[in-house]
C-alpha cells in the first residue's frame, strides 16, 4: 500500500504542474491581448498623427482644387479673379488721352498695356468677343470658386457702365469749341479714365493678395448676379 501510494504521488503531482502551467498560459495570454487590445484603442497623443497613403492624400489635393467654397487661398485662382479687370482698364484708356497730355507720367506708367491695347481695339469684334468669353467662361464657370467668378462679375459689369458715357461723349455730346464747354468736356474725360483705372487697379490688386473687392455701383449688382450653383 506504501509503494502504490508513493508510485501514484509523482504522477499526481506532474498532472497538477502541468494543469497550473496551461492556466498560467492562458491568463497571460489573455491578459497580453487585453494590453493590445488597449494599446490600439489607446488615442494618439501629441505630435503622433496616423500614417496617410497617398491615394487619401491625392483625394484630399483634387477635393480642395474643385471646392466652392475658398476664398482665394489658391494662386491661380487670384490671377484668373484678377485677369478681368483689364477688360475695363482697357476700354476706359481712350478716356486718358487729356490726362495724358497733361501729366506725361500717366502716359508712361501705362506704356506697358500699351501692346495690349492696340491688339485689342485692332479687331472691331476683339472686346465683344472678350466681354463673352469672361462672361460665360468665368462668371457662369460653377466649377470655379465664388471669388473668382465674383470679381469677374464685377469687372464685366464695371465694363458695362462704361457704354452710357461712350455714348454720350462720341455721338451726343462732340468737342465744344467753346472754352467752358471744353473743359467741361476735358473733365468728363479725366474723371471717367480716373474712375475706371482706380476701380480696376483695386480690383487686379484686391484679387491678387485674396482680398475681396467691393466696387462702387457694382457690388451690389454683383452679389446679385453670382449666386453658388
Amino acid at each position: 500500500m506504501a509503494v502504490l501510494h508513493a508510485s501514484t504521488s509523482p504522477c499526481c503531482t506532474i498532472s497538477l504542474n502541468r494543469s497550473s502551467h496551461r492556466r498560467s498560459a492562458g491568463n497571460l495570454r489573455s491578459f497580453s491581448n487585453q494590453y493590445l487590445l488597449g494599446r490600439r484603442a489607446a488615442p494618439v497623443s501629441g505630435n503622433c498623427k496616423p500614417a496617410e497613403d497617398a491615394s487619401s492624400r491625392s483625394v484630399i489635393v483634387a477635393r480642395s482644387l474643385f471646392d466652392n467654397d475658398k476664398n482665394g487661398n489658391d494662386i491661380g485662382d487670384r490671377i484668373i479673379a484678377a485677369l478681368p479687370f483689364l477688360l475695363p482698364l482697357l476700354d476706359g484708356l481712350p478716356y486718358a488721352k487729356f490726362i495724358m497730355l497733361q501729366y506725361p507720367f500717366v502716359a508712361r506708367a501705362f506704356a506697358p498695356v500699351a501692346p495690349l491695347m492696340y491688339i485689342y481695339h485692332a479687331f472691331p469684334f476683339a472686346p465683344f468677343l472678350v466681354f463673352l468669353a469672361i462672361y460665360n467662361g468665368i462668371v457662369n464657370n460653377s466649377s470655379l470658386p465664388r471669388f473668382v467668378r465674383y470679381h469677374a462679375m464685377q469687372a464685366v459689369l464695371l465694363d458695362v457702365l462704361l457704354i452710357i458715357p461712350q455714348v454720350i461723349l462720341n455721338d451726343v455730346w462732340k468737342a465744344p469749341s467753346d472754352e467752358l464747354g471744353l473743359q467741361a468736356y476735358i473733365l468728363a474725360y479725366n474723371t471717367l479714365f480716373l474712375f475706371t483705372a482706380v476701380c480696376s487697379a483695386y480690383g487686379m490688386g484686391s484679387s491678387l493678395v485674396g482680398l475681396t473687392a467691393r466696387l462702387p455701383l457694382v457690388a451690389e449688382a454683383a452679389d446679385y448676379q453670382v449666386r453658388d450653383f
